[in-house]
């Protein structure tokens, strides 16, 4: 059907079928003369995603709960879990506000220590630019309390990112962090993290699927223009600190064992690694 058609049944405007089309949530036959023609599958998924947008909910959750199995059950649990959390935080602040005794109130701020995430953790050490290099790219795997038989690799994580040298960013450096960051929303990076993880689970589909794209960025990384570039030096810069203070021996295993869910992604993403140098 055509996308006149598909806006009367969903209530969707031109641009937000535009727009989920291109986030990949659905996939219209193009035509011979251009027109795309829409499936009732299509139609199913955007309705789906009309409502779960109109109910609050971010891409990202709804990616989930209409492709990966994700439930709605889980969801909410998880929503619920972030609401008692910021109702812990506005508690204690009142606590401040009306001067309660500090020993309350720390034993109130160590519960809500216990219950936290383990990104919420670690930002909360590692404020700024410094924290932020070494462990947002593991962001997806962060997002859930630390477990008792993880503490221990996690305080040493920690400890060892603590007593590294300090990593000089000149001023023209931090320009450009914040000049790039500006540009990603926090559901921009959980989309980019969101796709690694789907080309690690499904590597050797991703790799077909994507093998023009992965060759015209081998082409540019060989560029002048790339080798040149501020994004290069800065990657050398950090990869340089990294291996000189032997980061990938220490910190990837101590991660491995606090994060669960990042040691199974590491050991697809091994796998994955050889698949895409036997492309």
């Amino acid at each position: 059907m055509l996308r006149s058609e598909v806006q009367n049944k969903t209530g969707l405007t031109r641009k937000a079928i535009e727009y989920y089309e291109e986030k990949g949530l659905i996939d219209p036959v193009r035509l011979e003369n251009g027109y795309r023609d829409y499936s009732e599958e299509d139609v199913e998924i955007l309705e789906k995603v009309a409502l779960f947008s109109k109910l609050g909910l971010n891409l990202k959750e709804i990616r989930e709960i209409i492709f990966e199995g994700g439930s709605l059950s889980s969801l909410l649990r998880n929503r619920q879990y972030e609401l008692s959390m910021e109702e812990k935080k506005e508690e204690i602040l009142e606590m401040i506000v009306k001067d309660a005794d500090k020993s309350t109130i720390d034993e109130k701020v160590k519960s809500l220590e216990r219950s936290d995430t383990i990104y919420r953790k670690l930002v909360n050490v590692f404020p700024g630019y410094y924290g932020q290099m070494f462990f947002s790219a593991y962001r997806p795997f962060l997002n859930e309390p630390l477990k008792d038989d993880g503490r221990a690799a996690f305080e040493k994580f920690v400890e060892y990112l603590d007593s590294l040298p300090e990593f000089n960013l000149t001023d023209k450096e931090k320009e450009y962090l914040d000049k790039i960051s500006a540009g990603f929303d926090m559901e921009t990076l959980e989309e980019m993290n969101r796709s690694k993880i789907d080309a690690v689970n499904n590597s050797k589909e991703w790799l077909e699927e994507n093998r023009e794209i992965l060759d015209e960025y081998e082409k540019y990384k060989n560029s002048d223009e790339y080798k040149n570039s501020e994004v290069k030096k800065l990657q050398d810069k950090l990869s340089k600190y990294m291996t000189d203070n032997n980061y990938y021996e220490v910190a990837i295993p101590l991660i491995r064992k606090f994060s669960p869910s990042y040691d199974e992604y590491y050991r697809k993403l091994i796998k994955a690694n050889e698949d895409y140098l036997n492309r």
